[in-house]
């Protein structure tokens, strides 16, 4: 089966490579060229007056691709060994199944699929997107939806590699607190809350990673690829998570539960999210919300300094990770799935 998914998060594309590449022998394919703009099946961000430079930033061709004739391939910089498979609009035409992980893109590719035959599906990660399960045979949901359709689809979490994101102990940067949360010194509340709680436990190195403000102060690293980061995770002694904003699945949390990290978090914020399951108040996080600054320093206080209790609550957040999260049932359920739409 050739598969066509619209390219925009790296992560999820990585999750899409390792179901339907990994699991199933499938081949996985992405839009290359502006061909898929121009023809209006790429739509995301149309609206916005540099549109068309948005969409080549996803289709425009790299010097790098090698031409295999009937597709390209391009390295992952991303997930190093993974190689991407590319179509342009005229090879494309021979895939069996379209998906759409962009609600702009929803439509064009529905057009699209619809013109060759091919199944359409949606795939969607964040919440309190407007979608049109009319158009869709399938759809797959990493993210808690109000409404569900009429036609067959499956609730998972994507896929990411256990080997990179493992728990380990102890943590080999025993005096660092961080965070993945891209932007946060752009967060307001949340940036004030982080400085604010660093500045209150000195015994702690703060950081953020990302590609957002790094001269905060804070900033430690804006690093290339998914190994990276998962290594970067698993040195840091407590994870920090303030997030109040688009979140559906949420990568970052879960592969911070992944890597056993007491996690010190908004975690009432997650209340109706898929990421809800891992917090587990005072046995694997700790939430900001529902506490005074003062109770959570005497947390960050405690978590910094009694490794005993610093390793019960790593211990329980890898745990309830395993709990929660089953990357092979995720995958039988989609599997199934296919079997009735096929």
């Amino acid at each position: 089966m050739k598969v066509l998914v619209d390219y925009h998060h790296a992560d999820l594309y990585e999750s899409l490579a390792m179901l339907f590449e990994d699991r199933f022998g499938w081949e996985l394919y992405r839009p290359y060229g502006l061909e898929w703009w121009d023809d209006g099946y790429w739509n995301y961000e149309r609206h916005m007056p540099h549109g068309r430079d948005i969409a080549a930033q996803y289709l425009s061709p790299w010097g790098s691709d090698k031409d295999l004739g009937d597709h390209f391939e391009r390295d992952d910089e991303s997930h190093p060994g993974r190689i991407l498979k590319l179509l342009t609009l005229e090879q494309a035409l021979e895939v069996d199944i379209v998906i759409a992980s962009l609600t702009e893109n929803e439509e064009g590719f529905h057009r699209f699929a619809k013109s060759i035959g091919a199944k359409f599906g949606l795939q969607l990660g964040n919440q309190g997107t407007v979608n049109r399960y009319d158009l869709a045979d399938f759809s797959l949901f990493s993210t808690t939806r109000e409404y569900t359709p009429w036609t067959p689809f499956v609730f998972y979490r994507q896929e990411f590699s256990l080997k990179d994101f493992r728990f380990e102990y102890p943590p080999t940067e025993s005096d660092v607190a961080a965070t993945w949360v891209q932007c946060l010194p752009s967060a307001g509340e949340d940036w004030d809350r982080f400085t604010s709680l660093a500045k209150a436990t000195p015994e702690l190195r703060w950081f953020h990673h990302g590609h957002c403000n790094q001269d905060s102060g804070y900033w430690r690293s804006n690093v290339r690829t998914t190994p990276e980061l998962a290594a970067q995770m698993r040195a840091a002694r407590i994870g920090i998570h303030f997030k109040q904003w688009s979140d559906g699945y949420g990568h970052v949390i879960h592969n911070l539960f992944a890597v056993g990290k007491p996690v010190v978090a908004t975690a009432s914020y997650y209340a109706d999210k898929l990421a809800a399951p891992l917090f587990v108040d005072g046995e694997t996080s700790f939430d900001v919300q529902t506490r005074s600054k003062d109770e959570v320093v005497a947390i960050l206080h405690r978590l910094s300094s009694d490794d005993d209790f610093h390793r019960r609550i790593s211990e329980n957040a890898a745990a309830r990770f395993s709990e929660v999260v089953d990357f092979d049932a995720d995958a039988d359920a989609i599997r199934a799935m296919f079997e009735k739409v096929l």
